[in-house]
């Protein structure tokens, strides 16, 4: 086989196909149609003579071939993306580039306008895009290949090679309309008994939260009557704001919500977990300097005036 004749975007197509086992994922971690992922998959698999990846219900598992040429692939990938990549220091005064986030609606609405500002200051041409949180294999995906810079809010572990920091430590409060009669004797009867409002958006670690709630509940001996769950903060404020329902969120969404309609924010009578609020980055971009510059700009901002990236 004449290596020169093989066309090297195969092999980032190559790559992507391996890490998320689907060609569905991969054309759109690519920006590229399904046909035409096929279609590059078809050519290196002529050029190599292996089938390379099997369709399962696992998804499409690599042959022996396949796992055999993996890691040099990956290697040489990652060592083009670094050379590529290796520009002098960061100058925030100057920069005019975009910086790209993973975070949900709420953490928009609680983030977003202070780094801005922040931002405005700091770096004035710098442009900010945030994007809703996809699925594991596509957000971990989209982060390692820089087109994501940074995860900010509260998620499960990544998997691979990311870093991880601590911004600081929330807890949750409950948010209910103005006049409600539990505000005024918020006792753990009561509270156990009321009826609640489950706020669970797709991608988020928002479902690991309510099993924590629900966790507390069932050390309490009872169980949490959801009479409503929805996946969308917009109408949520007017959801709790019109019933005798409670729902129970972080207290800094607690709060927002509150601002957003005649909502009052208590304490919860009985015992409710505290959870972390992070940054994450793929380890490709830990030393990168524009990348560095953001995550210790959102950590003094967050975590405290800790300006440690």
């Amino acid at each position: 086989m004449n290596s020169n004749r093989i066309d090297l975007n195969l092999l980032r197509v190559f790559d992507v196909i391996l890490k998320t086992r689907s060609i569905t994922v991969a054309a759109a971690t690519l920006g590229l149609t399904q046909s035409s992922v096929s279609n590059a998959l078809g050519r290196l698999r002529d050029a190599l003579g292996d089938p390379l990846f099997v369709r399962t219900s696992e998804g499409m598992i690599p042959t022996p071939l396949a796992e055999e040429i993996a890691r040099p692939i990956q290697e040489s990938i990652s060592r083009i993306h670094r050379t590529l990549e290796c520009k002098p220091g960061f100058d925030p005064q100057r920069a005019d580039r975009t910086f790209t986030l993973f975070m949900t609606e709420v953490g928009q609405m609680f983030t977003m306008p202070r780094l801005f500002r922040l931002l405005a200051q700091e770096a004035p041409h710098v442009r900010l895009h945030t994007e809703q949180v996809p699925p594991f294999r596509m957000r971990e995906s989209a982060m390692e290949s820089g087109d994501v810079d940074l995860a900010v809010g509260y998620f499960q572990e990544f998997q691979g090679p990311f870093h991880r920091q601590k911004l600081f430590t929330e807890s949750f409060a409950c948010a209910c309309r103005i006049g409600h009669p539990i505000a005024d004797a918020p006792t753990p009867d009561r509270f156990l008994q009321a009826e609640f409002i489950a706020y669970v958006p797709t991608g988020s670690g928002h479902a690991a939260m309510e099993a924590a709630i629900n966790t507390a509940y069932e050390q309490q001996g009872a169980q949490r009557a959801i009479r409503v769950k929805v996946s969308h903060f917009m109408g949520l404020w007017t959801l709790v704001a019109e019933s005798d329902l409670l729902v129970v969120l972080p207290r800094s969404m607690a709060k927002v919500l509150a601002g957003m309609a005649p909502l009052q924010v208590i304490e919860s009578p009985i015992p409710l977990p505290t959870f972390e609020i992070t940054q994450h980055w793929h380890e490709r971009f830990h030393h990168h300097p524009a990348n560095k510059w953001l995550r210790s700009r959102i950590a003094f901002l967050l975590g405290g005036g800790i300006e440690t990236a």
